[in-house]
């Protein structure tokens, strides 16, 4: 009976440590409605080409 035991408090410990990877993995939340409004604002300049591309950032 206590193998059982000593089975089923490992099992227990291996499946705490999976969701703890899970929630790490899934690590977001979804956004706001104002980090919405700011995506779709960046999105839209982007389209309007009001942007600066990574190369020119270090450019002399």
């Amino acid at each position: 009976m206590s193998e059982v035991v000593e089975r089923l408090e490992r099992i227990e410990k291996l499946l705490i440590t999976l969701n703890a990877k899970i929630d790490n993995f899934l690590g977001y939340e979804e956004p706001s409605e104002e980090e919405r409004k700011e995506l779709q604002n960046m999105r839209e300049e982007i389209k309007r080409g009001e942007f600066v591309k990574f190369e020119e950032l270090f450019e002399e």
